[in-house]
């Protein structure tokens, strides 16, 4: 760039940033100040002139400004030319190198991914903890830091921190553009430019203008939501109160440490029609730097969750042109919307995804379609889909959808057709199609659903209402009840939605269905169906909770559970004991925690042995209370009594296992040549099962081959509070290993094994079980024995 686009300016040797243009700083040698103000240097042109309030004066400004480091002897130099602030105004920095200066993000905002998703799994059996809140209520995944391992390539610590960056900061700014200007450029190379200029001056707010309003409004409208949810919750106080004093999260927006730049970009611009363009990078190259010693606030937050706080400093250079699919020039997408040029993140990673599989681009039709009310546009959208469904063409949903969104399926229409293939020439009809107006917000409005019956090709019927799905056998109906909430996924967490309905926007004076804005407002509907209990539960922060009673061991307690199916009880242990419940048909996951509920101290039932002390005892109820909750609601009241005892653990029997680990032949043993007595272990294999992922319900194992008579030996322990069926294929032969519930002895299955002297494959998987409401653990041994 040869000027800058926010001003026309000219650039200058010693600009640091092209923001200077607004606020010009001498130049190193120490000479008087010579950048041409912006006033002399023209006026703005009509495509920058919407943008100006991210970069004027800060007499001028009225809206928050990014500030970043300039020398001492500046930074007084501009104090005493600042302007006075007018009454009831913060008065800004006066230099563009000052500290950033940005309004505190609400817990959700710092908090990321790993803890603010009201989507995150609920409860689950956990391992030990070091402090954080992990474990059966604790936040697990991704973000947990680990310990050990193998270093981290300095490629996923880029990635990962301007992930971080662009999440906390990118969506903290969409607050700021509320109730502001309309952003974009007036074409697409100035998007291009504004964009890389935003980046590189650490413009967030100036770059999320950049974003089209149709993407930008639905996503400011969830985080506005998510962060009012998250203050009503207390969820920043749950988090610190069970994370360590030194790991407490920081919601300071802060770039210290962080610098990212630019080096000979010039961008190829390629029209495909009047209101998109590709914006291709075949040269320049862009400079991350990272030094996380010097990070604060939000950011440093970030990296310490990722475990990247005590890394060496960072200076990776990457090349533009080979950041695309395969190798290929980085391409982003502009689009035109109301006269305004945008980069639309939307259209970007679908136009990688095309051009990575080589689909060509389709044509956009000048007029889309559109109905006189909300309710006829989500009717038009409906009756849609049986075309989609039956011609394997998402062009007649196309037409019905915002001009956003319709645009991008004729844009790309090959390659969304072919995600269709498989469903294309499949009969679906849906007929009495009514809908009714609902909550309307200037030109967003809510079509409720009064009545849509479908059927299938198979003869398979639902009839779907306001709030209910009814099939034709009770198992396939469900209505919605006033709460989201399930402590395992379920079908009753669709009740949160309230109600069934489609959000429509008006454009060009029609109404068209936003898929954009129902996702968000079905997203909202949900969150505001959950207490303060649930969201907790579903977070995994249950030991956040002040306890409410009191509980001893052999001592029966009348526990009363809360919204949320958990108690949190103060329970004392006498001496270093396993425990469980008595009952083990009345409980869920117990866990024990330490008096401040920070440290995961052990889980009853597994043989955790918990040492004398006072602790904190967080139980989730069962089935029972599963099952009243799912009919009644928020309304639900339940408590069981529950009487802690000493636990006992699994235990083999040791006459049909040895006992001596070097009776158990190594992996390298020729059993090919081996004379061996009946009832000889050759091999054994072991393995857990659990319902919690898809993953974790299959294993597999290679046994190693043997030319002596064997059989394969199988036993399995399930779970006490429910049946599980496993299916065991020996080589592509599957057999069934059905452990019945409650009890307590292994379930064994007997498999005679090929005396080939070959290697055979092994798979072991949960196949059923006959819990809806928690989680199943299934042990097993796979022991290969001699005739």
């Amino acid at each position: 760039m040869k000027h800058c686009t926010s001003c026309g300016a000219e650039l200058q040797p010693h600009w640091k940033f092209c923001t200077n243009c607004q606020a010009p700083q001498p130049a190193a040698t120490g000479s008087e100040t010579t950048a041409t103000p912006a006033a002399e240097a023209g006026s703005p042109q009509p495509d920058e002139f919407q943008t100006q309030q991210f970069e004027q004066p800060p007499a001028q400004q009225a809206q928050p400004t990014q500030q970043f480091e300039q020398p001492p002897a500046q930074q007084a130099q501009q104090a005493q030319q600042a302007q006075p602030t007018p009454t009831g105004i913060p008065t800004a920095p006066t230099s563009v190198f000052d500290p950033p200066v940005a309004a505190p993000a609400a817990s959700l905002a710092h908090s990321g991914s790993v803890q603010s998703s009201p989507l995150a799994a609920g409860p689950t059996d956990g391992g030990s903890n070091d402090g954080g809140p992990s474990g059966p209520q604790g936040p697990a995944g991704s973000g947990t830091p680990s310990s050990g391992g193998k270093k981290r390539s300095r490629r996923t610590i880029i990635l990962v921190s301007v992930l971080a960056l662009l999440v906390v900061l990118g969506l903290g700014a969409f607050l700021f553009v509320q109730n502001m200007i309309r952003g974009g450029a007036g074409s697409a190379e100035s998007a291009a430019d504004k964009m890389v200029e935003a980046i590189e001056s650490k413009d967030f707010i100036g770059l999320a203008t950049m974003v089209p309003p149709e993407e930008r409004e639905p996503l400011q409208r969830l985080q506005e939501h998510l962060m009012d949810k998250a203050e009503d919750f207390r969820l920043e106080d749950a988090i610190n109160k069970v994370a360590d004093e030194e790991a407490e999260l920081d919601d300071d927006l802060t770039f210290d440490g962080i610098s990212i730049t630019f080096d000979g970009v010039e961008p190829e611009i390629t029209e495909i029609d009047d209101s998109t363009a590709l914006i291709k990078y075949t040269s320049g190259e862009a400079r991350f730097q990272l030094d996380p010693a010097e990070t604060t606030g939000a950011i440093r937050s970030a990296l310490e969750a990722s475990g990247h706080e005590d890394e060496e400093k960072i200076d990776e250079t990457v090349q533009l042109n080979e950041l695309g699919p395969d190798g290929s020039p980085l391409t982003l997408v502009a689009t035109e919307r109301g006269g305004r040029w945008y980069v639309s993140p939307m259209y970007s990673i679908t136009e990688m995804v095309s051009e990575s599989e080589g689909y060509d681009h389709g044509s956009i039709p000048e007029s889309a379609g559109g109905s006189d009310s909300p309710a006829a546009a989500a009717q038009a959208a409906v009756e849609a889909v049986p075309d989609v469904m039956s011609e394997g063409s998402v062009n007649p949903l196309a037409g019905t959808l915002s001009i956003h969104e319709g645009s991008l399926l004729f844009l790309y229409q090959d390659l969304f057709d072919d995600a269709l293939a498989g469903a294309g020439g499949e009969e679906l009809n849906i007929g009495d199609v009514r809908f009714t107006e609902g909550e309307k917000d200037g030109d967003r409005a809510v079509a409720v659903v009064e009545n849509i019956t479908v059927e299938s090709e198979y003869g398979d019927k639902l009839t779907l209402t306001g709030d209910c799905i009814e099939g034709e056998r009770e198992s396939d109906s469900i209505c919605f009840g006033d709460s989201g909430y399930s402590i395992e996924p379920s079908m009753q967490m669709l009740g949160g939605a309230k109600i069934m309905s489609l959000t429509t926007i008006k454009e060009d004076g029609e109404w068209r269905v936003s898929l954009g804005h129902t996702v968000t407002d079905w997203i909202i509907n949900w969150t505001d169906s959950l207490t303060r209990e649930q969201a907790l539960a579903m977070l995994q922060l249950a030991n956040a909770e002040d306890a409410t009673g009191d509980i001893s061991v052999e001592e029966a307690t009348e526990v009363e559970f809360n919204s949320a199916g958990f108690a949190v009880l103060n329970l004392t242990v006498e001496e270093e004991t396993a425990l469980t419940s008595e009952d083990d048909y009345e409980f869920s996951d117990m866990a024990v925690y330490s008096a401040d509920g920070k440290e995961l101290v052990g889980d009853l039932g597994y043989g955790d042995e918990i040492p004398a002390g006072d602790y904190k005892l967080v139980v989730f109820a069962g089935s029972e209370w599963q099952e009243g909750f799912a009919e009644k609601g928020n309304d639900f009241e339940y408590s069981a009594e529950l009487t802690l005892v000493e636990d006992e653990p699994y235990d083999f029997d040791s006459s049909d296992y040895p006992s001596d680990e070097s009776e158990y032949p190594s992996d390298e043993s020729d059993y090919s040549t081996e004379s061996l007595p009946s009832g000889s272990y050759l091999t054994t294999d072991f393995g857990v099962l659990t319902t919690e992922s898809a993953e974790d319900s299959v294993k597999s194992h290679t046994i190693s081959g043997t030319d002596v008579a064997a059989d394969l030996e199988i036993s399995a322990f399930g779970s006490s509070s429910s049946s599980t069926v496993l299916g065991i294929t020996l080589d592509g032969k599957e057999q069934k290993l059905e452990i019945p519930k409650g009890g307590t002895d292994a379930t064994e299955l007997v498999i005679a094994y090929p005396n080939d002297g070959k290697d055979h494959e092994l798979k072991v998987q949960i196949l059923s079980t006959s819990s809806e409401s928690e989680s199943v653990l299934v042990s097993y041994t796979a022991a290969l024995k001699t005739k």
